[in-house]
Order: structure tokens, then C-alpha cells, then sequence
């Protein structure tokens, strides 16, 4: 009886002490050309002991998609755009605990570089100066957010020989387990509070018309 408190216990201290403090360490990298596109995510936890990993390319997703579209029954375009201006609306109650998550993911790695040729010099130019701008842009606002402990690796490669492009993403980032679980635990209890407003407001909404 004895042994079977202790392993209780044990395992108790696992899930609510131990696991907190481990750190999951994300590997994401991405591979975007006119014939390939592949998405590959590595993680490792527990001193290395766990490891998981999975790869996408764009033929799976398509016919995943694919599948989904033939079962699915159509959607229509209006009430889509609806929905896609409402989710500025919906995220903001939660814009504060997603954005105190962030903080303090540790970016270790962020390189980004891509080869741009369009045939023509000049158009080839163009377009190496917006995708430097787009880049840079969006590491300034990832800045605002995430802790990076180097400076991003950014590339861009005119080729002004052929027609050609090519991207490769490759990141890798920190997260505690803890302020995973946290950051769950504060979605969830928001998400309820405001479900739970809403209803009220309805409920407000509808006795007004009534009377």
C-alpha cells in the first residue's frame, strides 16, 4: 500500500512540479520554390529523452483539402467575408494573454533567405527591394513580440540569369511547458467569461424587445 502512495505521489509531483519546468524546444523550417513547397517541425523535451516531429508537404494538404471540399457543402462568399471581419472583434478579450505567451517565447535561430529571378533586370530588381521590405517588416513586428536571443539572418538573392525563386524558413525557439499550460489555462477561462457574457447580452437584448 505503501509503494502504491508513493508512486501516487510521485507522479503528482511529475505532472504538477516537474513538467512545468521543462522546456520544449521547436525546430521549424520551410522550403517554398515553383516545384517544391515542404514544412518540417522538430520538437525535443525532457533533456532530449522526447522528441516528436512531423513533415507537410503541398500535395498532402491538397488532398486533404481536396477530401474536405467533396464532403463539405459549399460556403458562400458573403457570409465568409462576415466571419473573416469579425475575427479582429473576437480575438481582442484574448489579445493580452496570447501577447504575455509570446513575450516569452526565446527565439535561438531565425534565418529567412530567398533567391528572386524574374528574367528581366530591372523587374528582378523590383522585386528583390519589396521582398527586403516585407521581410524586414515583418521582423519588426515579430520584435514587438518574441525574445531573440541573435540577430535574424536575412538574405535575398537576385538572380538575374533566369526565371527562379526559392525561400528557406528555418527557426528554432524556446517554450516552457509551464507557460504553455498557463497561457491554456487563461484562454479557456476567458473564452468562458465570455461566452458567458454574451449570453447575458442576449438575454438583455431580447427582454428589451419583448417589453
Amino acid at each position: 500500500m505503501s509503494w502504491f502512495v508513493v508512486s501516487i505521489l510521485s507522479f503528482v509531483v511529475f505532472i504538477f512540479v516537474i513538467v512545468p519546468l521543462l522546456t520544449v524546444q521547436i525546430s521549424l523550417s520551410a522550403i517554398l520554390s515553383s516545384s517544391v513547397i515542404k514544412t518540417y517541425i522538430k520538437g525535443t523535451t525532457f533533456f532530449g529523452l522526447l522528441r516528436f516531429q512531423k513533415e507537410w508537404s503541398l500535395a498532402d494538404v491538397l488532398s486533404i483539402e481536396k477530401d474536405e471540399v467533396e464532403e463539405q457543402v459549399p460556403i458562400h462568399f458573403s457570409s465568409f467575408l462576415d466571419e473573416w471581419k469579425n475575427i479582429p472583434q473576437n480575438i481582442r478579450p484574448f489579445q493580452r494573454i496570447i501577447t504575455q505567451f509570446l513575450i516569452k517565447i526565446k527565439m535561438n535561430q531565425f534565418e529567412w533567405k530567398t533567391i528572386i529571378g524574374l528574367g528581366d533586370a530591372a523587374d528582378t530588381g523590383i522585386a528583390s527591394g519589396i521582398i527586403w521590405s516585407l521581410k524586414g517588416s515583418f521582423v519588426s513586428w515579430l520584435r514587438n513580440y518574441l525574445s531573440f536571443y541573435k540577430n535574424p539572418n536575412l538574405s535575398v538573392q537576385a538572380n538575374y540569369q533566369q526565371t527562379t525563386f526559392e525561400s528557406n524558413f528555418q527557426c528554432m525557439m524556446k517554450i516552457k511547458v509551464g507557460n504553455a499550460m498557463l497561457t491554456a489555462y487563461k484562454l479557456a477561462r476567458e473564452w468562458k467569461r465570455q461566452k458567458k457574457r454574451s449570453f447575458a447580452q442576449t438575454e438583455k437584448d431580447r427582454r428589451t424587445f419583448n417589453a
